[in-house]
């Protein structure tokens, strides 16, 4: 997770304040929750599986570093406010704001959004440019080993991993659609190499040898799949699968 600096010259500065697994998380929570007020007691329950009788003096030296990082970024703007006390048990909220379009994932899920308006238009080179901008806004997964948080949190933060693995498949259709067929076999492989159970790259290479000549490279492909999921799982191919293997056996160039 990284906070850009209107000076570059800063950004080591503020990384070093957000250098603690858990100040990270304390960031996260407070994005993933951007413009609302977060009360320390939910705050716990998204760092910690089992708060620690701390939770609550740890999450204010968290806020204390992020709020640090945030004002050395952006000197003289106030980002992140508090609150003292919103009831009996909370123990004082926090709020971070942030600017429509000013957070990546913002970005991202607006460009994937009308990536899929292009692409439903016709637009396909215009949807995967917008496509590869999206994707170009990643720097590794979200909630990655350096940031300590709950695994309810984790899983919102997952759900945005997974968002991008699809935009990840959708750009590979639309290349497939462009003719770019031999080019993305080595970056199926790629993502294969962390995602061997998704049946949908599994299809997308087989259809990229198919395209690209290579008939034995797409049958196989399918066999390999199948013995991953007969290892794994103990299972068949799904349907969708077994009808693109017939239609590469047929060489039916109009179902591949």
């Amino acid at each position: 997770m990284v906070i850009w600096s209107a000076d570059p010259s800063r950004d080591e500065s503020v990384e070093r304040r957000l250098s603690e697994n858990k100040a990270r998380g304390t960031l996260a929570v407070l994005l993933l929750r951007a413009n609302r007020f977060v009360t320390q007691a939910q705050m716990s329950q998204l760092l910690w599986d089992t708060p620690p009788d701390s939770a609550r003096s740890n999450i204010r030296s968290y806020v204390a570093r992020v709020r640090k990082a945030l004002d050395l970024a952006d000197l003289g703007v106030s980002r992140l406010s508090s609150v003292k006390r919103c009831g009996p048990s909370d123990g004082g909220s926090y709020s971070l704001r942030v600017e429509p379009m000013e957070l990546d994932a913002d970005v991202f899920v607006r460009l994937v959004r009308r990536a899929g308006e292009e692409a439903r238009a016709g637009a396909v080179a215009r949807a995967a440019a917008m496509l590869r901008l999206a994707l170009g806004l990643w720097r590794g997964d979200a909630g990655h080993a350096d940031l300590a948080v709950a695994d309810s949190l984790r899983a919102q933060l997952d759900a945005l991993n997974q968002l991008r693995l699809v935009a990840q498949e959708d750009l590979l259709s639309l290349q497939l659609r462009l003719g770019e067929h031999r080019l993305l076999i080595p970056e199926i492989r790629g993502l294969l190499t962390e995602h061997q159970m998704r049946e949908g790259l599994w299809a997308q290479l087989m259809r990229a040898h198919y395209r690209s000549g290579d008939i034995g490279g797409a049958l196989n492909a399918y066999k390999e799949y199948w013995r991953v999921l007969d290892r794994n799982l103990g299972v068949q191919p799904g349907p969708m699968l077994q009808q693109l293997y017939r239609s590469i056996l047929d060489r039916d160039d109009e179902s591949v």
